[in-house]
Order: structure tokens, then sequence, then C-alpha cells
């Protein structure tokens, strides 16, 4: 079985592992992570690749980890271990973090890495109720404020990545006062996600903003710390569908995540 950094020519197969094993990764996503990071992938030749991990470097302090993915016929092999020792040694950063599944979080915490605070994925079939909170459609005029908004939260700049998310889904990108939100297209479906505001009245009325213009069912990953907002999404008819671990190996995540309650994935922080 090869092992070698991912190819163009198979993200095709790369796609089809993340859908094979119930990701919401389109092969645009994988397409970033091949722009502005490395992905090593295992390759026996079948129509989705065995296995694979990539790592994105945000800034001289800040990696992230992901896309940790086995085929199910290969798991319990080791396969997820060694390629997250490659990814460790390719994040190169004082900050290496990831948010981990529950079955990940055991291989993480052996590999030193450390909680820092829960998440969870949830399905939002319709939006929560509206605040009082004035929103508007993003503009081409906004883009400097989002970006020092999103790097105060998330704790490095990451442009390229919000630039990407708007492409994808300009219809559903939303400003108010002290904040914003963004969405994009996903496998199974679409996702919101970031958002940062400076409170839970300003993120319900862009959370409701982003949904209202979807108009349909959507993912989001919400932070566990934001029970006025689970709250507000759950009367709306939201279902938790899983828990994440945000965890980090080496020193303390930088940003204020505490005005990002909405979350980019899983894959991107």
């Amino acid at each position: 079985m090869a092992e070698a950094l991912l190819a163009e020519a198979q993200l095709p197969r790369a796609q089809a592992l993340s859908a094979l094993v119930g990701w919401n990764q389109t092969e645009a996503d994988w397409q970033l992570f091949l722009r502005h990071g490395q992905v090593r992938a295992l390759d026996d030749g079948g129509p989705a690749l065995p296995a694979t991990a990539a790592a994105l470097r945000f800034d001289a302090r800040l990696a992230w980890i992901s896309m940790v993915l086995v085929r199910p016929d290969r798991r319990r092999q080791g396969l997820a271990t060694e390629l997250m020792r490659w990814a460790m040694r390719a994040a190169g950063r004082e900050t290496v973090a990831l948010d981990a599944t529950p079955a990940g979080r055991e291989v993480y915490t052996r590999l030193g890495f450390r909680d820092a605070w829960g998440l969870a994925r949830w399905r939002l079939p319709a939006a929560p109720a509206g605040t009082a909170v004035p929103v508007r459609p993003l503009t081409e005029a906004d883009w400097l404020t989002v970006d020092a908004l999103d790097a105060e939260a998330f704790g490095a700049p990451r442009p390229w990545l919000l630039r990407n998310f708007h492409a994808r889904m300009p219809h559903a990108a939303f400003v108010a006062p002290g904040g914003f939100v963004l969405a994009r297209d996903g496998h199974r479906l679409p996702q919101i996600g970031p958002l940062v505001a400076p409170d839970a009245a300003t993120a319900l009325a862009l959370l409701a903003a982003a949904q209202r213009a979807i108009g349909g069912l959507c993912l989001m990953d919400l932070r566990d710390d934001a029970p006025g907002i689970a709250a507000a999404c759950a009367a709306a008819g939201a279902m938790r569908e899983r828990p994440f671990t945000r965890m980090t190996l080496g020193a303390a995540l930088p940003g204020n995540a505490a005005l990002g309650p909405l979350l980019a994935g899983p894959e991107f922080g």
C-alpha cells in the first residue's frame, strides 16, 4: 500500500473516503488542503482511499490537524496513529490543535494532546427565534472588519478560508454590529459557520439570517458553552448529532473562543 502526499488526481477518492465515513466535506474542501496545507494519504487502488490525515499552518504559532480518516475495512491496524505522527511533524507550530470525535480522542490523548473545550454538531431545520439586532448582507467593504473579527476569535488570520466559504454560498453571508456569519455547501447538507458575535442576541440574529437564506435543513458546529444559543436552536427543532472535543498540543490556544460560538468545522477550526 503506497503512502505519499495527496495528489490532485486523488481528490475524488479522498472525497469518496470522507463521504463513506459520513462526513460532510466536498471536493472543494479537500482542494483547500492541497492549496494551503498538506495531506498524507495511503492508497491501495480502491475507489475510496484507505486513510488520510491533513495539516494546515495558519500562521507562525498555530497549526491544525484534521481529516484523520480510515476506511472501515482498514480500521484497527494502526493507520490513524501512523498518520497522526506524520501530521504532528508536518504541523511544526508551538500550538497544534484539532477537534476530536470520542473515538479519536482516545488516540490523541495517548499522543499527548490535552482537552480544551467541547462542541457538538447540530442539525438545524429552521431559523431560531430572531432578535432586534440589525443584520445585513456582507459586502466587499466589510472584509477588513470580518477578517479582524475572525482572527480575534480564532487566534490566527485565515482570509483565504473565509473568501472560499463566501464564494460557495454568498447569499448566506451576513454582518451585524461586532459580528458576521458565513456558510458553505456540503456533501450531506449546507453548513453554517464560522459565526463571530459579541453576545448571544447578535449570534442568534446572524444565525437566523443565514438559516433563512439557506432555506432548509443545515448543519452547524456549536460550542458547548453557548447554552442560550443551543436552547433557542432546540426550540426551533434543532437536534444535537455528535460531540467533539477541541484538543491542543504544546502552547495554549490563541484567540478568544468565546467570541465564536459557531465554528468553521472540525476540519478547519
